[in-house]
């Protein structure tokens, strides 16, 4: 439900010689070529992560071929994001690598890759917000990471993700993060709902608050609202 490009992800590939997705004569029947390299590939295991990949490979899709061609991709994304659906493969996820899985989940629609991505980041949160060590971050970066999850939410469909960083940015002031290109990039019903839910905060508090609302100012707020 979103516009708009997301912003681009550099990638560092480790230099390994490694080559994924070899020829297997047992279980290769389907060739993905990007960048001129080919990946071997299982077409039930494609078909049964994917039903993008099941319209395509199906006999009533009309690429229905032994290979098929993905330019508008790098190798190097292609790689990560088969890898993370592929049962012979284990990707540890990260910040980085979700950046260009996730998209990439959202539009072959492959759900269990979409809750990974969404798990991942929702823990990553509450890391940040607990202050847990290896995962603290000065306020302004907090926004920014806050604001990308809403991004992400709202493009891809992350329900939960996106009411939980909603949560965490409507104390803010939009000043903090109105720069941010991920906020930017937000289409106006999201940021509508940012400014409109702050708004009633500061009406029900009676406080303009900028990262918090006092405790007392909550207690006030749960009660107006019947809690």
């Amino acid at each position: 439900m979103a516009t708009g490009r997301e912003p681009v992800v550099k990638m560092e590939i480790k230099s390994e010689l490694v080559e994924y997705f070899p020829y297997d004569e047992e279980t290769t029947d389907v060739v993905i070529r990007v960048d001129d390299k080919r990946m071997h590939l299982s077409r039930g295991t494609l078909m049964q992560a994917s039903p993008v990949f099941r319209k395509m490979l199906s006999s009533n899709g009309k690429e229905k071929q032994a290979e098929i061609r993905l330019p508008e991709r790098s190798y190097e994304e292609i790689v990560l994001f088969l890898r993370c659906i592929s049962p012979r493969e284990f990707v540890k996820l990260d910040e980085e690598s979700i950046d260009v899985v996730l998209p990439l989940a959202h539009e072959y629609q492959v759900k269990a890759t979409l809750q990974k991505c969404e798990d991942w980041l929702l823990t990553e949160i509450e890391f940040i917000v607990g202050e847990v060590t290896g995962h603290t971050k000065e306020t302004q970066e907090k926004l920014e990471f806050f604001a990308k999850c809403l991004l992400y939410g709202t493009k891809h469909d992350l329900e939960i993700l996106y009411k939980r960083a909603l949560e965490l940015l409507v104390p803010y002031k939009l000043s903090r993060y109105q720069h941010t290109e991920f906020y930017k990039l937000l289409p106006d019903k999201p940021k509508s709902q940012l400014l409109e839910t702050r708004m009633v905060k500061i009406e029900k508090t009676n406080s303009i608050g900028d990262g918090h609302f006092s405790e007392e100012e909550e207690i006030i707020e749960l009660n107006n609202i019947g809690y």
